[in-house]
């Protein structure tokens, strides 16, 4: 008999961001003036989607599909999630870094968002991830 590590709702790892969740954040960015709280969350029916905050990178492929404005916009949400509101906690897992890589890729990283995502978050691994 072996004994596992039971983990409600799966590994955060193993999921996937569907394109689906990928519109609803956006829909919610597109929203956004400068605050987000945990009331914004729920009316937008994503309270319970913290997951994504940990997925990892690779659970992101989908936001390859999405313009750098839109990309931007992300960005820009998920670093305020984190910073404002509780259990949306997310180090080097977040889901700005696969989003930054994306916009670097293309060469739509600019320095203001750089600024911003820095001047706007504790999270000493945004903008760029681990050095390692």
């Amino acid at each position: 008999m072996s004994v596992g590590v039971w983990k409600p709702g799966g590994d955060a790892e193993s999921r996937v961001v569907s394109p689906v969740l990928l519109d609803r954040f956006r829909q919610l960015a597109n929203e956004l003036s400068g605050a987000v709280d945990a009331g914004m969350l729920d009316a937008a029916e994503l309270a319970n989607e913290n997951w994504v905050m940990t997925a990892g990178p690779t659970a992101w492929e989908a936001a390859r599909a999405l313009d750098s404005d839109t990309a931007i916009s992300l960005v820009r949400l998920f670093t305020l999630l984190e910073e404002q509101v509780s259990g949306w906690e997310a180090g080097n897992k977040s889901p700005v870094i696969s989003l930054v890589k994306i916009l670097k890729e293309r060469g739509d990283l600019e320095a203001d968002l750089r600024k911003w995502i820095k001047s706007n978050t504790k999270n000493r691994y945004l903008p760029n991830g681990s050095a390692l």
